[in-house]
């Protein structure tokens, strides 16, 4: 088709212990109706097959390239040094447990043409327990020009839902945040996109993405590993604002609110004042927002309990 765009898509495929999935998505990509891509593979120190998988398809295809991080390095520092490498107009994330529908590339390049962006973020399915189900974003309908400032982050900060153009990144300069283990897709998304020129929203081809042993580092974490990370994402948002003269009021309240509530866990964590001060930048009144949110909790809690108990068996229920 005269119309459709073949520019070259270079798509970063990071890694680790994936042998239940890579084969899959690997195979997805390889299938994809837009042919001109270059897939960089970067392995980070897997222990089981999945460099074996990956060799099977550098083998196959030209297209794919393979390289193994001499350690674990994470998650950043591997999506960086597929950036490093990248030789392609667009960029492309794909994790290693998730796939791409034939059509994703095509139309998300066909988005990007006709609206003149620098990101086109693309629709979602989300696979859990062998269930799909639509990957919700807030805000997100229906295909629209989207205004940074005006973006739900705290559902849309993830990096494989989106096209990004590599003059962008060019421009931006950002690279993923290695000392940051929870949140570097938001990190590296504000920076991004406080730089584009233009952010668009299509709704046709799908990622799919695997629920099932995401979040496992989150539930993981300690409340006090969770202040010291979230406290460097804040300090990382307000630094990309601070160059770029642009503000996401929501992520960066949603940020100092997390830091909050996981400070007030069990034991009272401690917050540095160069944090608390960031906080009162965002927010004066995020402090006793926080404060009075578990007064409330804590007295639903109190008055349930106090219920339950002169009430057994929950006759209190039925006899409202």
């Amino acid at each position: 088709m005269k119309d459709v765009p073949n520019n070259k898509v270079s798509i970063i495929v990071p890694f680790h212990n994936a042998e239940r999935y890579l084969g899959g998505a690997l195979t997805s990509i390889g299938a994809s109706v837009h042919e001109n891509v270059e897939v960089l593979m970067v392995d980070d120190f897997s222990t089981d097959s999945s460099g074996a998988i990956a060799g099977d398809f550098v083998r196959k295809d030209p297209r794919f390239q393979y390289s193994r991080n001499p350690a674990n390095r994470g998650v950043s520092h591997s999506r960086n040094r597929g950036l490093d490498k990248a030789g392609g107009d667009f960029i492309l994330f794909v994790d290693g447990d998730d796939r791409i529908s034939p059509d994703w590339i095509r139309n998300l390049l066909l988005a990007a043409t006709a609206t003149k962006a620098d990101i086109v973020i693309g629709q979602a399915k989300r696979i859990q327990g062998g269930h799909e189900s639509d990957y919700r974003m807030k805000g997100l309908i229906r295909p629209a020009r989207l205004r940074f400032e005006r973006i739900v982050l705290k559902d849309n900060g993830v990096v494989w839902n989106k096209l990004y153009s590599a003059a962008l990144l060019r421009r931006a300069n950002v690279r993923f945040a290695e000392d940051i283990a929870i949140g570097e897709d938001l990190a590296f998304n504000y920076g991004v996109m406080a730089c584009a020129e233009g952010i668009y929203y299509t709704d046709r081809g799908h990622y799919f993405y695997h629920r099932d042993n995401a979040a496992s580092l989150m539930r993981g974490s300690s409340a006090e590993s969770r202040v010291r990370n979230n406290s460097r994402v804040l300090e990382t948002l307000l630094a990309h604002s601070a160059r770029t003269g642009r503000w996401n009021r929501g992520a960066l309240k949603k940020v100092a609110r997390d830091i909050l509530m996981d400070s007030a866990q069990g034991d009272p964590v401690f917050i540095d004042d160069a944090t608390r001060e960031r906080i009162r930048q965002i927010d004066p009144l995020m402090f006793h927002k926080v404060r009075f949110k578990l007064l409330r909790k804590s007295l639903k809690r109190k008055i349930a309990m106090a219920l339950m108990s002169h009430f057994p068996g929950g006759a209190w229920r039925s006899s409202r």
